[in-house]
Formats: C-alpha cells, structure tokens, sequence
C-alpha cells in the first residue's frame, strides 16, 4: 500500500496532481520552445510517478538559454519534438491539478502553446492550479510593516507616518547587518542593488537576449530585433524616445538611432 502523501491528505484532492517545470529556448510564450519538461504525477492514494525529458525544439537554442539549463542544439536535436511527446503528455496532463512555481504566468501558457501547435486542444482551469509561487506572493507581505515584523519581531504601529518609517527602517537595516555580515561589504551590497534578470536587456525589460542581439518584448515589434526595426520603422524608435518609457530603455533606444546597438558574449 503507498505511503500517505501529506498534500493529497491535507488538501484534500481527489484528482492526481502533477507538480512540473519546463525549460525553454527563451522567455516569449508565443515564439519559444521547450527543450525539457519534467513532472511528478502523486496519485490520490499517494503513489508517485517522476519522469524528464528532453525535446527538440526544432530551432535554435540560444546561448543565453543555454547558459540556464545547460541543453546545447547538439544534445537537443538527439531527442524527439514534442509532436512525438504530445499523446503521452495528454495523458500525463489530464484530469488533474497542477503544481508549480510560476505555472500560471509560464508553464502552462507554454505548454498550451506546444499542445496547440501539435493540433492538440489542451485547456485548464484556475481552480484546478496550485501556483507556489502565487502562494508565497500573496502570504508573504513585501512591505516595511512586514519587514519590522520579521527582522525586529515587532508590530509596526506608526505605520505611514514618514517619522514611524524612517525609525523603523533604520531598526530593520540594524538587524540585517546582524543577520547577513556579507551587505556589510559595499560591492556585495552594491551588487545586490544592480541585479537584474539576465535574460533581458534592461531592468524594465522592454528587450530580451537572443544570440547576443536585443529583442523587442513588447507591442507590435514583439520578437523582433532591435536592429531590423531600426532598419524597418525607424519612426518607431523616434517614438519611443517620446513616450513613457524609463530611462535605460530610452538610452538603448537612442543609442539605436546613432548605430550603436547592445550586445551580449
């Protein structure tokens, strides 16, 4: 008999849920591919099934990508499309909840994506989604209040007046130095200010990396280079120096006009 799972027992499923993770040749739901999908499928009854494969995604994996998950277009094109997976995932995949960290904003839009791309009609409903990272998000407060509270293990009573704030601060940055000696170096610290997804051009992230170039990842020129628009639409980029745009993309899009273009090794 299988062992009792705490999650089917405390949350009651009656359905299999299948907790699951993808890696992908890029960030662009409706462009990109996926080279790797792996799950564990736990029964009501508490069996578990974990399988990962790897899939030819039919283009080429950029090395940003690479970088990641470490899937090269050599080791890829060994393996079978996802055309080839698409029954046997269906199976996997259906009447069931799903789990995952992000499964909302990326997985399963992906993986509907590639089912409907096999001639496959794949459909979920939210109710039947268990998103940790949704769940941590939303019970994790970010705010000061939040922060006295787990640093200092006090409430914040004078929550927004501007004198509360400042004295409360001060109180968390004292017990972040106790808790974290490594932000007492000023290149750690400063190094943690200037973190950025390194997927994307810039903090905002207007453009991605693909093979060293930078991407449009919005609007009409969405998965289109930086460089063709210029040559396409310049008025485009003249456009955006004008619009609501922050001020690194504005510096890229500027640089752009001039002929300097960014680039990634």
């Amino acid at each position: 008999m299988p062992e009792k799972n705490q999650i089917m027992e405390k949350l009651k499923l009656e359905k299999p849920l299948v907790v699951f993770d993808l890696e992908t040749t890029g960030v662009m739901i409706n462009l990109d591919k996926v080279v790797e999908l792996s799950y564990m499928k736990i029964s009501p009854s508490g069996e578990k099934e974990v399988k990962t494969y790897k899939i030819n995604p039919g283009i080429k994996i950029p090395q940003e990508s690479i970088d990641v998950h470490g899937i090269t277009d050599e080791e890829a094109k060994k393996h079978p499309y996802f055309k080839e997976y698409a029954q046997e995932f269906l199976e996997v995949f259906s009447n069931c909840y799903f789990g995952g960290f992000n499964v909302i904003g990326f997985d399963l839009p992906m993986l509907q994506k590639e089912f409907k791309e096999a001639g496959i009609n794949f459909e979920y409903k939210m109710e039947d989604i268990i998103d940790s990272k949704t769940i941590f998000h939303s019970m994790e407060k970010r705010d000061l209040t939040s922060a006295y509270k787990f640093y200092c293990g006090k409430d914040h009573i004078d929550a927004h007046s501007a004198e509360g704030d400042v004295l409360a601060t001060y109180e968390i940055l004292e017990s972040q130095l106790e808790k974290y000696p490594e932000i007492k170096d000023k290149e750690f610290l400063s190094s943690l200010h200037s973190q950025k997804d390194e997927r994307y051009v810039d903090a905002d992230r207007r453009f991605y990396w693909r093979d060293g170039e930078a991407y449009f990842n919005f609007g009409k020129h969405r998965g289109e280079s930086l460089k063709s628009v210029f040559m396409s639409n310049p008025g485009f980029l003249n456009w955006m120096l004008q619009a609501d745009f922050g001020i690194e993309v504005k510096e890229i899009v500027n640089n752009a006009i001039n002929g300097i273009f960014p680039t990634k090794k």
